[in-house]
C-alpha cells in the first residue's frame, strides 16, 4: 500500500477537495494519463488514488469507469484497472476515425455559402507557432505544442457547424493526445508550416483542402505508428 501511495504521489496529481465531484477526479486522472505522467501499464489503485486526491473511493471508481469507456484505461479480471498500452493498431484506428471526421468536416465547411470565422483557427495556429519557437529542434513536440495542435484540429472540425461531427471528434481527443506524445523528433519549423498550409487552403476555399487534411493526418499516423511500433518491441519501457 505504501509503495502504491508513493507512486501515485510522484505522478504530479493535485489534491481534490472532498466536496469535489467525480468530474474533478476524472479531469485530474485524464490529464495525468494523456500527458504521460501516469504511464502505460501503471495500475490505478482506488485506495492509493483516493488518499492522494483526498476524495472517496467511489469517486475514483466512477472516474476510472469513464476512463475505461474513453479507451484510456483497461480492466483486467482479478487484477484491477491499468493505463492502456496503445498499439500500432490503435494508432491506425484512431487516425482512421480522425480522417473520416476531419476530412468530412472541412469538405462540408467548404460547401457553406456563409463566410468562415477563421479567428479561432488563426489563434490556435499562433499558439502552434509560439510553442514551436520555444521547442528544442532535437526533441519531440512538448505538451504546449501538442495541446495547440489538437486545438487547431478541433477548430477545423467546428467550421463544419455540425454538432455530431464535433461530438464524434471530441470522443477521440484523449486518445489522440496520448498518441501525439509518441511523435518522433520533428522540425518545429515544419510543424508550423504544415498547419499554415491547412489554414491557408481553408481561407482560399481551395477544393483540395480536404485532401491536404487527409495527407496531413496520414503523415502524422505514419510517424506515430513508427514510434509506437518501436516501443512495442522494447518490453522494458512498458509496451507489450
Amino acid at each position: 500500500m505504501d509503495g502504491l501511495l508513493a507512486d501515485s504521489q510522484t505522478w504530479g496529481l493535485a489534491a481534490v477537495e472532498r466536496r469535489s465531484t467525480t468530474d474533478h477526479v476524472l479531469r485530474e486522472l485524464r490529464a495525468a494519463i494523456v500527458s504521460g505522467r501516469i504511464g502505460p501499464s501503471q495500475p490505478l489503485r482506488e485506495a492509493a488514488l483516493a488518499e492522494t486526491l483526498g476524495t472517496g473511493r467511489s469517486a475514483i471508481r466512477e472516474a476510472v469507469r469513464h476512463l475505461v469507456q474513453e479507451g484510456l484505461v483497461e480492466y483486467r479480471l482479478n487484477k484491477g484497472s491499468f493505463v492502456r498500452m496503445l498499439s500500432v493498431a490503435d494508432v491506425d484506428d484512431v487516425y482512421l476515425a480522425r480522417e473520416a471526421i476531419e476530412v468530412s468536416a472541412v469538405r462540408h465547411a467548404l460547401r457553406q455559402e456563409e463566410p468562415f470565422d477563421l479567428e479561432p483557427l488563426t489563434q490556435t495556429l499562433g499558439r502552434i507557432t509560439t510553442a514551436a519557437q520555444d521547442a528544442a529542434a532535437d526533441q519531440p513536440p512538448g505538451t504546449a505544442l501538442i495541446a495547440a495542435d489538437l486545438d487547431f484540429h478541433r477548430e477545423m472540425v467546428r467550421l463544419s457547424a455540425s454538432p455530431r461531427l464535433i461530438r464524434a471528434h471530441e470522443t477521440l481527443a484523449a486518445e489522440a493526445q496520448m498518441l501525439l506524445h509518441h511523435q518522433p523528433v520533428y522540425s518545429p519549423i515544419d510543424y508550423t508550416a504544415d498547419h499554415t498550409v491547412l489554414l491557408e487552403a481553408i481561407f482560399r476555399r481551395d477544393p483540395e483542402a480536404p485532401e491536404l487534411v487527409r495527407d496531413h493526418l496520414r503523415l502524422s499516423a505514419e510517424l506515430i505508428a513508427g514510434e509506437v511500433g518501436r516501443l512495442e518491441q522494447t518490453p522494458e519501457v512498458g509496451f507489450k
